[in-house]
């Protein structure tokens, strides 16, 4: 047998083998969970190999805490408060550590000082102003410096002989100081990004502040009934406001209508010279008739009466002098004789101009007003109109309107490029002046 089996493994050959007892199978493994505490074992048993269908969870105290080490001393230790100029030593409880006895309080780094700028005489020189002496200068840069910048308090503590300021007066005076101070110090131009910005946060605005403030109490100040009619009002804004939005949706497939005219039929056969020239020949020839047929309808009308005034002497001279086409050439040059050329008055107030090419469609001339002025000056251009209460769609958009608006445009173009420009030689002569005062005083 043990042949026979060799064989079969020679030849790979796997399976059971005929008159050869089988293996016993293999008896499954029951795994024997471990019984958790606080459940008795005839109720562990009770429950089979299923879980439990609710968590058993015994209420035990916290276990005691495994030290590791010894508990680390601490030391009654003296210390000193940078914040503080008196050289005061005070003391605390603090762990004991092998670092060497140094004073300098751990906690002193968030002792941060705001900077508040100094000035020189000279510099004050520029920084001068009328409402404001040197004395209160100092002293509102002190009271700044005292209480880290915090405005509502220096102004419930400012207190000077003669002076009620308002927290509005007392930033603007702060912030002009460090503006003064930035500029004269490093010139605009020649700022690093971080000096850039904050240079622009330095720039603060009075008037603005003040109307704000006053916004913020009204709206406080408001009653219960003021609140309700304000939000009907913003209601019925809204409704204007979409009401608005269709109109103007309106307006523009209007103007869409009007600029591009649809067409029945096939232009390509007078893109070209040809087609324009036959064009021309068929709208002069239907012209010409139109013509004759108003000519031969007075002509029936006045007939009766027009052959009772002509004697026949008339109707022979003509019969014999007539040349066929004579009246016509006799129409033309009566024609060429009652045309003449209009002056410029005349045109002006004839409302007559002329073009040399025309784009095709139907435009407002309120829509084909250029503007001569480009780039950012266009907003400031259109500021300053609307200032001047004058608005971007002129009323009646005449020729000589349209002429007039853009020369105005122009001119106030060139104005504020020279008030910008006058501006930044200004600024630069003043920075000079102060940079040449600053040598003559070191020399």
């Amino acid at each position: 047998m043990s042949g026979f089996q060799d064989v079969r493994d020679v030849m790979d050959i796997s399976g059971p083998i005929e008159g050869m007892p089988r293996p016993p199978p293999a008896k499954k493994q029951k795994t024997v969970e471990k019984r958790p505490d606080g459940i008795t074992r005839e109720l562990f048993a009770l429950l089979g190999e299923n879980p439990p269908p609710v968590a058993i969870v015994e209420n035990k105290f916290k276990e005691k805490p495994r030290w590791m080490g010894k508990a680390n001393p601490w030391v009654w230790k003296g210390f000193k408060n940078e914040a503080r100029h008196d050289d005061l030593i005070l003391h605390h409880w603090e762990r004991k550590t092998d670092a060497s006895d140094d004073l300098t309080y751990q906690f002193s780094k968030f002792d941060v000082k705001v900077d508040v700028p100094e000035y020189i005489d000279d510099e004050y020189e520029i920084l001068k102003n009328d409402e404001w002496s040197r004395d209160e200068t100092n002293y509102l840069l002190s009271m700044c410096r005292e209480y880290d910048l915090r405005f509502p308090i220096i102004w419930d503590r400012y207190e000077w002989p003669d002076k009620n300021r308002s927290l509005e007066e007392l930033k603007a005076r702060y912030y002009a100081v460090c503006r003064g101070l930035m500029e004269l110090r490093t010139p605009v131009g020649q700022m690093t990004p971080e000096e850039t910005i904050a240079y622009n946060l330095t720039n603060f605005e009075k008037d603005r502040e003040v109307t704000r403030r006053a916004m913020a109490e009204r709206q406080f100040n408001k009653t219960d009934e003021q609140i309700r009619e304000e939000e009907m009002l913003l209601t019925e804004l809204k409704r204007i406001i979409g009401n608005q939005e269709k109109m103007y949706e309106e307006r523009r497939d209007l103007f869409q209508r009007l600029n591009y005219p649809g067409t029945s039929g096939s232009i390509a056969a007078y893109t070209g010279s040809q087609g324009l020239a036959h064009l021309r020949d068929m709208m002069l020839s239907t012209n010409d008739k139109n013509k004759k047929r108003k000519s031969i309808a007075l002509g029936q009308a006045n007939g009766g009466s027009d052959a009772a005034q002509q004697t026949p002497t008339s109707a022979n001279s003509t019969d014999r002098g007539g040349v066929p086409g004579s009246s016509k050439d006799r129409d033309g040059k009566e024609a060429k004789r009652q045309v003449r050329k209009l002056t410029k008055e005349e045109e002006m107030n004839y409302g007559v101009s002329q073009h040399e090419k025309l784009s095709s469609g139907v435009k407002l001339r309120s829509a084909l007003i250029s503007s001569n002025v480009k780039g950012a000056t266009a907003a400031k251009v259109a500021t300053a109109l609307a200032q001047l209460g004058i608005a971007q769609k002129l009323t009646m958009p005449t020729a000589r309107t349209v002429q007039k608006y853009e020369q105005l445009q122009s001119a106030v173009g060139v104005l504020l490029d020279s008030k910008k420009l006058l501006e930044k030689m200004e600024h630069e002569a003043r920075i000079l002046k102060a940079q040449l005062d600053l040598r003559e005083q070191e020399s």
